[in-house]
């Protein structure tokens, strides 16, 4: 029977003592390190190699502590991430700053957020490609309109194309067949080559590299010369004018130029074969030496001004009063 306790007595405890019905799991070995054991049937029959999980999760009891361990290993990784992230972002905008010894300046500068791509070089098959079409349209113009286009620095060549074709019209020779010599020649801008024209003419062109493009040299193709041989042996002038000349060193001393102890002797045929002259230049001079070929050269081609003696007798001799350039291609726009 169920009594109510009285006054003097001590009550029993109302709650018992909770009693674990399930073992305390054996220490574990360190749960960092997996270990490797071999696993068999019922029947003494070994199976494959296995690894065991992790102790934690085997037991799968996790105290309070390390909850916040994990937490907080998991809160410290997140940090680490966020900061590395930032320093990543600030580096590409700025420069670190890193600190020095006193009297030492250094000096960090960020890499650069794009590599500039690499300019790769022009072959030679790719420039003949496309000089080639070039010089078929120059050698099959017909009149300075369709030329001025083609050829490099047009605002100067014009003037000189109206006094070189008077009727704006060009005889055009045609092409036909372009690097007919098989090589080229490079200096600086310019590339030179062998055309063979229509009418089966072998002659030298050169293209200009220019900001518009691939432009043909029209002076040194036509031997342009600030004033015609016919008017110059004519006229007999006294102040210089430029020539493009093949010049071949002679030995002819006459009339104003009699005196060989003083004066070097060359003959110069103009680019159309139609015209010769003999040029005198000092001897011991500057200029005697600037424009004297090679013990091994027979001739070259060179751009020079020419000028007559006062009073001149002949229409044959000239006195060679400067050098202009050696080729007639000139690098620099000029005469």
């Amino acid at each position: 029977m169920l009594r109510i306790p009285g006054v003097a007595d001590t009550p029993p405890p109302l709650l018992a003592t909770l009693r674990r019905t399930v073992e305390e799991p054996a220490a574990m070995p360190d749960q960092r390190v997996a270990r490797k054991r071999r696993i068999g049937g019922n029947d003494g029959t070994p199976w494959n190699h296995s690894w065991d999980l992790p102790a934690l999760w085997a037991s799968r009891v996790i105290d309070k502590r390390q909850w916040r361990i994990l937490w907080l290993g998991g809160g410290v990784f997140s940090l680490i991430v966020a900061a590395v992230a930032v320093s990543m972002i600030g580096g590409r905008k700025a420069a670190a700053q890193i600190a020095a010894p006193q009297g030492v300046s250094l000096v960090v500068v960020p890499a650069p957020d794009k590599v500039a791509p690499q300019i790769q070089e022009r072959t030679e098959a790719s420039i003949l490609a496309e000089i080639e079409p070039l010089a078929r349209k120059f050698l099959e113009a017909r009149t300075v309109a369709e030329l001025l286009p083609l050829v490099r620095n047009p605002a100067v060549a014009a003037d000189r194309m109206k006094a070189f074709y008077p009727n704006g019209k060009v005889a055009a020779p045609g092409m036909a067949w372009f690097n007919s010599g098989g090589v080229t020649s490079a200096r600086g801008k310019f590339r030179a080559l062998i055309v063979t024209t229509g009418d089966q003419l072998e002659k030298q062109i050169a293209f200009f590299d220019t900001p518009q493009g691939m432009k043909v040299d029209w002076e040194s193709w036509v031997g342009w010369s600030d004033i015609s041989w016919e008017r110059f042996m004519t006229e007999r002038p006294v102040t210089g004018h430029v020539f493009r000349v093949t010049l071949s060193p002679v030995e002819y001393y006459n009339f104003g130029f009699s005196d060989e102890e003083k004066w070097q002797s060359y003959r110069m045929e103009s680019p159309n074969h139609e015209h010769a002259l003999y040029g005198y230049v000092e001897r011991g001079s500057k200029l005697a030496e600037r424009i004297r070929p090679a013990p091994d050269v027979k001739n070259m081609e060179l751009i020079v001004s020419l000028k007559y003696p006062v009073g001149a007798t002949s229409s044959g001799q000239v006195e060679i009063e400067r050098f202009v350039n050696e080729g007639w291609v000139q690098e620099e726009a000029g005469p």
